[in-house]
């Protein structure tokens, strides 16, 4: 009888490694029964979900798993997922008079939650224009459809998501991305509950083998630019231009690569300046 393990990520082509071994019966083959959640809400909310027991591994963008561990979150990351840097968008209404980066200071920022990842690089984006958001600069929008119905009601907002996924909305003219970041740190890691660490390591330790097979796979396979369309709706161009700049990397973290976004947690004081791992 498999295994049972439930593991969570956003609705976006990173995942696609993951889909293909369920969907080939990889994880079924090494005796684990994948129990797949898609969380539209982000990080946020799977950070939340692991620690109502909700969850038991996750794939979560850097700042939110490494800022909620710092935190005290009660999970650890367990492997790197996507070792490129991610591109955060900055996006406006397009309705707005917004146009260039120099005219986003002060203006309010929607974000998925606190603690998610639009929330943390809302924060550092905020920090290169010189001026720091408090409570009532932070509209909380749950996901990237609320963001999206945000920016066509009510005062200009800023709006931190990644550039692809929120292409259609730019297309479509309810955004207008003015600018982009991309931290120098890992996209995307795997983390996974410390009671699931304490009792099932070798169920976790099988599950990232397979992920990480099926993910060196994919690097040689002759028709990923179709399967990337095909899971992200993206046009042959856009996901050509998506595949440039991500790297699968499914490994041991190295701390190393994690140090400046936790000097940065810390400097923008959503870290506490003591606060250390083991979160690795």
């Amino acid at each position: 009888m498999n295994l049972p393990l439930r593991i969570a990520g956003v609705p976006e082509p990173y995942n696609l490694p993951w889909h293909l071994a369920m969907a080939k019966g990889r994880f079924a083959e090494a005796g684990i029964d994948v129990q797949w959640h898609t969380v539209h809400e982000g990080t946020g909310r799977m950070c939340q979900m692991l620690k109502d027991d909700k969850l038991d591994m996750a794939v979560l963008v850097s700042e939110g798993a490494v800022r909620d561990i710092l935190n005290g979150g009660a999970h650890r990351i367990v492997g790197t997922f996507v070792d490129s840097a991610l591109p955060w968008g900055v996006h406006v209404p397009a309705a707005s008079r917004l146009h260039a980066p120099g005219e986003l200071k002060g203006v309010p920022y929607a974000i998925s939650r606190l603690g998610s990842g639009s929330h943390i690089m809302a924060m550092i984006h905020a920090g290169h224009l010189g001026w720091r958001p408090g409570e009532k600069d932070l509209v909380v929008v749950h996901n990237m459809r609320g963001a999206a119905e945000r920016m066509q009601a009510g005062p200009p907002v800023i709006f931190l998501w990644e550039t692809y996924v929120t292409a259609s909305y730019v297309d479509s003219g309810i955004m207008r991305r003015v600018d982009e970041l991309r931290a120098p740190w890992p996209g995307f890691v795997i983390v996974a509950r410390e009671q699931v660490l304490h009792g099932h390591s070798a169920l976790i330790d099988r599950a990232l083998a397979v992920l990480h097979q099926e993910a060196e796979g994919m690097k040689r396979g002759p028709h990923l630019v179709e399967l990337v369309m095909r899971n992200a709706g993206f046009a042959e161009a856009r996901a050509k231009e998506w595949l440039k700049h991500v790297h699968w990397s499914v490994d041991r973290p190295r701390p190393a690569s994690f140090e400046p976004l936790v000097e940065r947690l810390r400097r923008l004081e959503l870290a506490p300046k003591d606060a250390h791992g083991p979160f690795l």
